[in-house]
């Protein structure tokens, strides 16, 4: 009389042994899907940290590039004109990086090599540029002080996309590298490197 009633018994428990292992199972896959999301938000984070970090690094280079050589701070001073939209702009001449050049001559030399830093031209794959920022703009722009001419406030700008929509410091109306359409970018991202530049021959 008791065999049957342990069979059922069995039969119970067998069956709800089942319907736990279908509830881990969706249970880990949620898990999964779960770590799936936060590495790719995590590959996302690193991709815009070393966007960041290197335009910065670029702002900081040709911050440098000026410093080295005020008396052509005129040269440098593009304004919020962008470089680095061109990805065929012919090397000037002579070549700067391993002739003697004039003051002048080594500035236009910079602008172009900064464009080229922009793009990652350094480092390229199948002759495409693999190295750079993401639609990359840069500008420059410098403010005189009073009575002076190439001693003054000095504003490296480098602009480029980000993967993500997002908004920055800048309103509507006001100046930024690549004009008017760069603002109405949703994933425009944008750094502004701001120092004061002095030539000593003005001093």
């Amino acid at each position: 009389m008791t065999f049957p009633a342990r069979k059922s018994v069995a039969a119970r428990q067998s069956g709800f042994t089942l319907i736990e292992v279908l509830v881990a199972f969706l249970i880990l896959s949620i898990g999964l899907l779960g770590v799936v999301a936060l590495i790719v938000q995590s590959k996302v984070s690193q991709h815009q940290a070393v966007q960041r970090t290197r335009a910065v690094a670029l702002a900081d280079e040709m911050i440098e590039r000026i410093r080295i050589n005020p008396a052509q701070i005129e040269t440098y001073n593009i304004g919020l004109n962008p470089v680095g939209e061109s990805t065929d702009t012919p090397e000037p001449t002579p070549n700067c990086a391993t002739n003697t050049c004039s003051p002048e001559q080594m500035a236009v030399h910079d602008l172009w090599s900064w464009e080229q830093a922009l793009q990652g031209q350094a480092a390229t794959i199948d002759g495409a540029a693999a190295d750079g920022l993401v639609t990359p703009r840069g500008c420059i722009v410098f403010e005189p002080a009073a009575s002076r001419a190439r001693t003054g406030q000095l504003t490296v700008i480098v602009e480029w996309r980000g993967l993500v929509e997002t908004s920055d410091a800048l309103e509507e109306g006001d100046d930024n590298c690549g004009g008017e359409s760069a603002g109405d970018d949703k994933y425009r991202r944008q750094v502004a490197v701001n120092t004061f530049v002095i030539d000593e021959t003005e001093l």
